[in-house]
């Protein structure tokens, strides 16, 4: 039975994702891509790929599956194409400049932060499913 790994989705800040896992394999295995789906995509076929060699070479097998798991510079990134950084900044008290820096993966939330940040965009979220049709 394959074991599943948590593979990391983070931002450079530039609208590129990249994914790895920090699990030790036989062989590299590292993904890219210009949205989050492209990067986790990328990934797989990178370990599928990785994965076919090795056992052509060795004559053993890797099994494994992920759980993609986004890092604060992901979601950010992904959310301020709807989300404006001054409204979450208003709703969460960290500066805009702090979340820019989050976004774009310079600086690294402490856990409060985090917790901070996704209660905003949760608050965001919860708002906007009350929005009513007239």
């Amino acid at each position: 039975m394959a074991k599943n790994y948590e593979a990391h989705v983070e931002s450079n800040g530039a609208n590129w994702y990249s994914v790895y896992c920090n699990e030790e394999f036989p062989f590299g295995v590292f993904g890219e891509g210009a949205t989050i789906e492209e990067a986790e995509r990328d990934f797989l076929a990178v370990f599928n790929e990785m994965r076919a060699n090795y056992k052509v070479r060795t004559g053993n097998d890797v099994e494994a599956t992920f759980t993609f798991v986004k890092d604060m510079s992901a979601v950010l990134q992904e959310c301020k194409e709807f989300i404006s950084f001054a409204y979450l900044s208003q709703l969460t008290g960290i500066s805009k400049s702090m979340l820019s820096q989050y976004a774009c993966g310079t600086r690294r939330p402490k856990p409060a932060q985090r917790e901070r940040i996704v209660g905003g965009i949760h608050q965001i979220g919860q708002t906007c499913m009350q929005v009513g049709v007239c």
